[in-house]
């Protein structure tokens, strides 16, 4: 994969993946409009790795504080860390990352079926998730914000978020749109909505960074000349992501998501259009 290949993945990466937008329809226009190297084969397993380890990178930043109490309450509860004398239990804490282990199972589950969702090429088809997105965003825009926090959050609503994410790992839905949506359709604050999206993304990167470097192993082929197209992906998917998250941020605090979902009908008509031309 050659440098300018990468750095234009990586800026869809850094952008689409944590925006309500989808990086899995985008990419295949991408690669199959434009001719890109493709991210499933070849080199493309490890350029893909790359900009998973940006993306979780861009998270970590935009949610300083919250990993670390997230990851250091995760190592008490398996034990990997022992309680100091006279630390006191974060339970509130500890019951959202329990919950929240409902909504990553199933999500962790979608890769399984992976591979399949990212052989779907058909710009039609593409089209019309763009569109579905479009309206999921859309409705989400219309609801009022919720009050559920990490106190008050239900098992059901974390376990519907995590289903909602397990089937956007089709092209054209978007797992962050999927995930806000469904937190806005039950009640949740949103800010606790846009934390717990982003730490459930999180996770789940760290996931699809080793998914795709075993693949890269597997299937793929690996060369000196990837390293500087993998760093360079990695460096312009956290440089991207960060400011998607800064905006997503401003965006969501302010009731302006329904910008996203224009321009996912806008993506819709585009692949459609797209479609009706290679016809």
């Amino acid at each position: 994969m050659k440098i300018w290949e990468a750095i234009i993945y990586a800026v869809f990466g850094g952008a689409a993946g944590l925006l309500p937008i989808s990086f899995g329809g985008h990419s295949a226009i991408l690669n199959g409009v434009f001719n890109l190297s493709s991210l499933s084969e070849g080199g493309g397993y490890y350029v893909r790795a790359a900009i998973c380890l940006g993306v979780m990178a861009a998270i970590v930043l935009s949610f300083s504080a919250e990993t670390l109490s997230f990851g250091r309450e995760l190592l008490l509860i398996t034990g990997l860390k022992r309680r100091r004398r006279g630390q006191r239990t974060d339970a509130v804490l500890r019951r959202s990352i329990l919950l929240g282990f409902f909504a990553l199972v199933p999500m962790l589950c979608s890769l399984f079926f992976t591979a399949a969702a990212e052989r779907i090429s058909s710009l039609l088809i593409i089209a019309l998730l763009f569109a579905i997105n479009g309206l999921f965003v859309f409705l989400c825009s219309r609801r009022r914000t919720g009050k559920k926090t990490e106190k008050t959050v239900l098992l059901s609503d974390t376990l519907l978020i995590g289903l909602a994410r397990m089937v956007s790992v089709f092209p054209g839905l978007s797992s962050v749109g999927s995930s806000i949506a469904v937190a806005q359709a039950r009640g949740l604050s949103t800010r606790y909505a846009l934390r717990l999206t982003y730490l459930l993304t999180l996770c789940y990167e760290a996931a699809a960074f080793l998914f795709y470097l075993i693949r890269g192993i597997a299937f793929g082929s690996f060369s000196a000349g990837l390293l500087l197209p993998m760093l360079v992906a990695m460096l312009v998917s956290g440089i991207v992501g960060y400011l998607a998250i800064q905006y997503f941020r401003y965006l969501l605090n302010r009731g302006k998501l329904v910008v996203f979902a224009y321009y996912c009908f806008d993506a819709a008509a585009i692949a459609l259009v797209l479609s009706l031309i290679n016809l």
